[in-house]
């Protein structure tokens, strides 16, 4: 990679790193790009690196597994229930952000032998209420699917995971409903059964909104690179 580039990652991870506040944490969206350049932010301290597609995170995760020995991997991606065994197999998995259904953690759990490590789990949240979009709708649903992550030995209930709506005249506005209906569930669940859960949301479009909404984890990939 050259000088150039390279300085231009610096300066990229610093803007961005200057932003978060004490207790938010960025992942770098890394689907579509180079090991090469995951590898360069990784040279410069970040850690923490997502992909939305099994296949892909499987091929990067082993080409990096050597010069990158300390990297987290994350699954954002929508996941289908065929490849959780491919999924379960991939070094250094650290967290799921897109658990979206009862049916499918079921699934996950009845599969965690297969897995390397403990590895952390976000529900995702459909607050957008947008039709394409997948995730919990109801605290009911969300209290059995606590329930069942209770009898797992290897999935660790971490958090909760949510996207802004994306087709609105009203961006700002919606995305804030979206972070701030995410916070209200997240206290509920947390007060409930005890635990101290994270929040993951916010993208590059909208981070700025999910920071100021005091988001754990914000996903950031085309801001990163172009």
């Amino acid at each position: 990679m050259s000088p150039d580039l390279q300085n231009d990652f610096f300066r990229r991870l610093s803007q961005v790193k200057s932003l978060l506040k004490d207790k938010s944490q960025l992942v770098i969206v890394s689907k579509n790009r180079t090991a090469e350049e995951i590898k360069s932010y990784y040279d410069l301290g970040q850690r923490d690196f997502g992909e939305n597609k099994v296949q892909e995170l499987h091929d990067k995760s082993h080409k990096l597994l050597e010069n990158c020995p300390e990297i987290r991997w994350h699954m954002i991606g929508h996941l289908q229930s065929n490849k959780i065994n491919q999924l379960f197999s991939i070094p250094k998995l650290w967290a799921i952000h897109s658990v979206d259904s009862i049916d499918l953690l079921i699934k996950m759990i009845h599969a965690e032998s297969r897995l390397l490590s403990h590895v952390n789990i976000f529900l995702q949240l459909k607050t957008s209420k947008e039709v394409e979009k997948y995730g919990f709708e109801s605290l009911q649903d969300l209290d059995l699917a606590i329930l069942e992550l209770q009898k797992s030995q290897r999935l660790n209930f971490f958090g909760l995971m949510t996207m802004g709506v994306v087709r609105t005249d009203q961006f700002e506005q919606e995305a804030r409903r979206c972070f701030q209906d995410l916070n209200r569930i997240k206290e509920i669940l947390s007060n409930k059964y005890k635990l101290s859960l994270n929040s993951s949301m916010g993208m590059s479009q909208d981070y700025l909104i999910a920071l100021e909404e005091n988001s754990n984890w914000i996903r950031l990939g085309t801001m990163m690179f172009e």
